[in-house]
């Protein structure tokens, strides 16, 4: 260990495998918030810990071939292999002491191998003071170079630290009193604290450059989860304690009781924290409070809800951004009271999160919005839930949900065309939330299971395909699988339909084998497969229109969702065709969606007289109108929502209206 006053008068050289110095105003911030802390009084111990600096001392030749030459500590250079970071703000710390106190005279010596002059710039620093306006600059600031910019902007960033820090006696006088006493301590000294660093010398004719890369390599970076949980649990760490608790005891007591209030809530906390983990482990919560269900990212799941309480952006690039975040709220009491109040707020926010989760009707309707919104629609419903009544609460559920199924709030959802990306879009989201709401209501079934939507990609479906454009027109082995499956499909249906059958499929079967064999012909081209699709087509469309007519193609009651790892070839495929394919997909344990079993299962038929024996093998207008009755009826409730700040509005408007009204009958 060495105190910074055994750093005065060495000789330290920066490598060109080092990129350039570059903390910025978070990190500097960060140092001198810590130091305060500990110096005044918040820190527990006799030193406070800077890391390690990696050196090695450098041979004659090795000064010699970098022209290294110093007056002091006998010319001795020490290669710095990590740690110039910290070391070169240090140095920076000691010039301001220098230019702001004026009789400050230890410093020590940095020369940088990419940039020979960028070590003079700590003596070229100029210190502006006029009354309680002051700064930090050099001359031609304009023209410097990159790195002797970084070193200036965080001089800069030290005194701006300061300049806030007046109002709460850490300005000028403080930096040049209490802290240059504490920065610059002897280490030793009872009692007395002071600021080190760990000084690790390589004495094994090692690599410098190989060292530098295997430390860096396997460096350990802490998340924001650790350094939340350090800031919480920490000897450092201070808790408001309330007035009640201490009222009645000696003052000589009140500070024990403090400590052991403390005791208690860090206590709790480290239990709290173990349980609300665990809960987070579980897929299917987990999979209801995260819009992907992944836990890319978060070693440690509460984590999560850390990023909720700070509102971090999906773009934020800043790493430390929620533990900075949090680490204002507390030092600067924004939003929170203090420590014990921040925690309080995690607690809430995962017990609202449970309620939701254990709640059917939230469950359903939350989960959907996460789903479609990610973690920003929580910040929101976070503070709503905490702001609002349950029924006001409730309408801006249902309004948010309507709001993002449709394009506008005054469209007819039941014309919206496949064909249209906009509407396609839509439809999707209609159907999905289609599927959740139909769970909802269904009490015989169990939860919706995100955990399992949200591992596929799903796809907005014809459940009756009528036409080939969406086959790869230059893929004949798509025409082959397509041949393949509806061949198979016509097959079983040889058992219902005899020979003399109107709707006999031996035919449409010989005409399938026929042209298998000349799919691999190269005279056999797309138009002569879509013949073969059309006939197959017309077989089904018979049946259909029997029925009463054919469905309409690209709306939604010819739409489902199907699994983005189906063919395109099976997608675009007659209703038979998917009808076996589900079936044996859902019969194999894969995840088909609620709605979508139900069509293809024929369920929205229920109250027909012939349910029981219905034809299952095409999708005829009736299917369509059940179908449809049924998406009507479901999602009723939500597409009647009102915007509830509107409602409330006018509700004003009626109530400041009545009021005139019964003025001037009272006159």
């Amino acid at each position: 260990m060495k105190a910074i006053p055994d750093l005065y008068g060495k000789n330290f050289f920066i490598p060109d495998y080092q990129r350039g110095y570059r903390w910025g105003t978070r990190q500097v911030e960060q140092l001198m918030n810590d130091l305060c802390n500990f110096f005044n009084e918040r820190g527990k111990g006799d030193f406070y810990c800077l890391q390690p600096i990696v050196v090695k001392e450098l041979t004659e030749g090795e000064k010699a071939t970098y022209e290294l030459h110093s007056d002091t500590d006998d010319n001795r250079w020490y290669e710095v292999v990590d740690g110039q970071q910290r070391l070169t703000t240090i140095r920076i710390i000691l010039a301001l002491f220098k230019k702001i106190q004026g009789r400050f005279k230890y410093k020590f010596t940095i020369k940088y191998k990419t940039r020979p002059s960028l070590g003079e710039i700590y003596d070229k620093l100029i210190y502006d003071y006029d009354e309680d306006e002051y700064g930090i600059t050099v001359e031609n600031e304009q023209s410097l170079d990159i790195d002797s910019w970084h070193i200036l902007q965080a001089a800069k960033c030290v005194l701006e630290w300061l300049k806030e820090g007046e109002a709460q006696g850490v300005g000028l006088d403080y930096f040049t009193g209490i802290f240059l006493q504490y920065f610059t301590q002897q280490r030793g000294l009872t009692g007395k604290k002071s600021v080190q660093v760990i000084w690790y010398e390589l004495r094994d004719n090692s690599d410098s450059n190989a060292t530098f890369k295997r430390l860096n390599d396997k460096k350990v970076v802490l998340n924001n989860a650790e350094l939340i949980r350090a800031m919480f649990l920490s000897d450092s760490a201070e808790y408001e304690c309330d007035e009640s608790v201490i009222d009645g005891y000696p003052e000589e007591v009140q500070s024990i009781v403090k400590e052991r209030e403390q005791a208690r809530k860090q206590s709790h906390i480290v239990e709290q924290w173990d349980i609300i983990e665990k809960q987070l482990r579980q897929p299917n919560f987990w999979a209801f409070i995260k819009d992907d269900a992944s836990d890319e990212g978060y070693s440690c799941r509460i984590e999560y809800l850390f990023d909720l309480i700070s509102q971090k952006g999906q773009k934020e690039k800043d790493e430390l951004y929620t533990y900075l975040r949090f680490d204002d709220m507390v030092t600067k009491h924004s939003g929170v009271k203090g420590l014990w109040d921040l925690w309080v707020k995690v607690e809430s926010n995962f017990d609202t999160l449970l309620s939701w989760y254990q709640k059917r009707d939230y469950y359903h309707k939350i989960g959907y919005l996460i789903a479609e919104k990610g973690s920003s629609i929580l910040y929101n419903l976070l503070d709503m839930s905490t702001k609002q009544t349950k029924t006001r609460f409730d309408k801006n559920i249902n309004w948010l949900i309507k709001t993002n199924m449709m394009i506008s709030v005054d469209d007819d959802i039941y014309t919206y065309s496949y064909d249209e990306d906009k509407q396609r879009s839509a439809l999707n989201r209609i159907l999905f939330f289609y599927n959740v709401e139909s769970t909802r209501l269904a009490t015989t079934q169990g939860n919706f299971p995100f955990e399992l939507y949200k591992k596929v990609n799903w796809t907005l479906e014809h459940i009756h395909a009528q036409n080939s454009e969406r086959i790869d027109r230059n893929d004949k082995a798509k025409w082959e699988e397509w041949i393949d499956l509806n061949k198979k499909a016509l097959e079983r249906l040889k058992t219902r339909f005899g020979e003399k059958h109107m709707y006999d499929p031996r035919p449409v079967i010989q005409m399938l084998g026929e042209n298998k064999k000349k799919v691999r012909d190269n005279t056999y081209v797309f138009d002569t497969f879509t013949r073969c699709f059309d006939s197959v087509n017309d077989y089904y469309n018979k049946m259909a229109l029997a029925e009463g007519g054919s469905p309409e193609i690209h709306t939604i009651s010819n739409m489902a969702l199907l699994s983005g790892s189906v063919n395109a070839s099976i997608s675009n495929s007659v209703f038979e065709v998917k009808r076996q394919l589900i079936m044996e997909k859902d019969a194999g344990g894969e995840y088909i969606p609620y709605c979508t079993r139900l069509v293809f299962l024929k369920y929205y038929n229920k109250n027909k007289e012939d349910f029981s024996v219905q034809q299952s093998f095409y999708w005829s207008e009736n299917d369509r109108k059940n179908y449809l009755t049924n998406i009507k009826e479901t999602l009723r409730e939500v597409l009647a929502a009102k915007d509830p700040k509107e409602e409330e509005k006018n509700a004003i408007e009626k109530e400041e209206h009545v009021a005139i009204e019964q003025e001037g009958t009272n006159g």
